[in-house]
């Protein structure tokens, strides 16, 4: 009886949190710091704007750096909200696509700006922020919010699944989506400064 409850410990002893669904500490490593690094790049490319700047369209069809700010903050509550309902599914076993090497995937294929992709209804913009101190100041609660639940939450987020973008995702995924949706749409944000005829820099502050 010793015995068999001694193998019991060996086979237990040292499994990874992922195991039984939650985020290994690995995972949660590298959620957070997508979730770091990427509100740092919102933040630095709303900084300093000018009403000029904010607002400035490189085509009629194109986006400016207000309505792109506005689709980031919007997007943060919608992805968050998805997988805390892809929570209340039943758990499944952890699927095989729940690894690492997906997830790294998952997160360069969303911010590969090469393909584009129409917004949902729910994500268009339409000039909710007046200035970027709005946009900052609601994107930063919102990802404050989802950092805090990301350093600190236990639920089994690799085992329910739901479907997204990039096909069947757990609800881990759908949070570093999260994370590098913002990124994508920052790189967009850059590309409208970087137009010619964007106001010019020295134009900022006044």
């Amino acid at each position: 009886m010793k015995r068999l409850a001694a193998m019991f410990l060996i086979s237990t002893v040292g499994l990874g949190a992922a195991e039984n669904g939650r985020m290994s500490d690995s995972e949660r490593a590298f959620l957070v710091d997508q979730l770091e690094q990427t509100k740092k790049g919102v933040l630095d490319s709303l900084a300093g704007l000018t009403p000029a700047q904010w607002t400035f369209k490189a085509g009629p069809d194109r986006w400016s750096v207000q309505q792109c700010a506005e689709h980031i903050v919007l997007a943060e509550g919608f992805i968050f909200d998805a997988s805390q309902k892809i929570l209340d599914s039943p758990a499944v076993p952890r699927p095989e696509k729940s690894n690492s090497n997906v997830d790294h995937m998952l997160v360069a294929g969303v911010e590969d700006r090469s393909k584009k992709m129409s917004a949902p209804e729910p994500l268009v913009p339409s000039g909710k922020f007046a200035t970027p101190e709005d946009a900052i100041k609601a994107f930063t609660e919102a990802r404050d919010k989802s950092m805090t639940y990301a350093k600190t939450t236990d639920a089994e987020l690799r085992t329910h699944v739901g479907p997204g973008p990039a096909g069947p995702m757990d609800a881990y995924q759908f949070l570093l989506l999260m994370a590098s949706h913002s990124a994508r749409h920052t790189k967009q944000i850059r590309e409208v400064e970087a137009d010619p005829n964007f106001p010019k820099a020295s134009a900022r502050g006044l």
